[in-house]
């Protein structure tokens, strides 16, 4: 792998640990968009590797092929062609790294604040959003690559055929010149050299600006999603605080209510003792008072009886 030190983003230590942050603080579908917009940059990486590959291939099959003033002429188009692809594959490579980049450095950032002040900093995360314009552009870079591998692999197909039928032409000259029977290749599949040195890395190379324009694709999605969901954890985590802060007077005035209706028991208890007491006593009194009364109808019925 010819990228950047070979490291993929979601093997980079400061994503692992941004990845981390995000899931301690209950913030799993953040951690998941991050995870999966480095997956697409690393992906990106993969394509760009390849088309290297294949490039470099049909360098190679081009000076290889055989020496004669008709193939001479086609060679120069082909190698421009596939000039062409190259210059591409490493705008788009640069392009890519500028991106890996950003996508560090904002995770550093957010990592280090999030340490410092704990989950609200973790917001900072939509800050990836920042890396969109940057994708865009590859994006349309990439779009401007396929159209101009399409046009490079219908011209390259037609001076494929072209080759193809001149020499078929050139075989049944010579056979009608050794009185043979010519040869109806249109009943025969037959492919030129120039199919396999440089057509089919072209559509090799295409099929992966494709790949890598779907993978563009997700990873937008993904930035406005990841945005989109930091924004409604911050206004879910808002309302909830605001929502403390409402009830904060209303649990004060719950204790304070609290506190009397226990303190109310305490005051009122001697007074109902008291009243109690006062009860007994009156109805001692009054025993008292009928005892004596009692005693004093019975002396004046024993001086009557005397």
């Amino acid at each position: 792998m010819d990228m950047e030190a070979g490291k993929t983003l979601t093997n980079e230590e400061v994503i692992r640990e941004l990845l981390e942050l995000l899931k301690k603080n209950a913030m799993k579908e953040q951690a998941n968009d991050v995870f999966e917009i480095c997956s697409y940059v690393d992906g990106l990486e993969k394509k760009i590797d390849s088309m290297t590959e294949e490039l470099t291939n049909m360098q190679n099959q081009i000076k290889e092929m055989q020496e004669d003033t008709l193939v001479n002429n086609a060679k120069k188009a082909l190698s421009e062609a596939q000039e062409r692809l190259n210059t591409r594959r490493e705008q788009i490579k640069s392009q890519v790294l500028e991106v890996k980049a950003q996508v560090k450095s904002t995770a550093k950032s957010v990592v280090d604040e999030g340490k410092a002040k704990g989950r609200t900093a973790l917001y900072r995360v939509s800050e990836f959003l920042g890396i969109k314009k940057r994708l865009l552009d590859i994006r349309e870079n990439v779009r401007g690559a396929i159209k101009t591998t399409d046009k490079d692999i219908a011209k390259t197909a037609l001076l494929a055929k072209e080759f193809r039928e001149a020499g078929q032409t050139a075989a049944n000259a010579f056979r009608t010149f050794a009185d043979k029977p010519e040869v109806d290749y249109s009943q025969k599949e037959q492919k030129h050299p120039i199919t396999k040195a440089v057509l089919a890395p072209m559509k090799a190379v295409k099929k992966m600006l494709v790949s890598m324009k779907l993978h563009l694709d997700a990873s937008i999605d993904k930035l406005d999603n990841l945005a989109m969901n930091v924004k409604l954890d911050k206004e879910k985590h808002m309302e909830n605080m605001k929502k403390q802060e409402q009830t904060e007077p209303e649990r004060a005035e719950a204790e304070r209510v609290e506190e009397e209706v226990v303190y109310s028991p305490m005051v009122a208890e001697p007074q109902e003792y008291q009243y109690n007491a006062d009860a007994f006593e009156a109805r001692g009194v009054d025993e008292v008072k009928q005892e004596l009364a009692h005693k004093e109808v019975a002396k004046v019925m024993e001086d009557k009886a005397r």
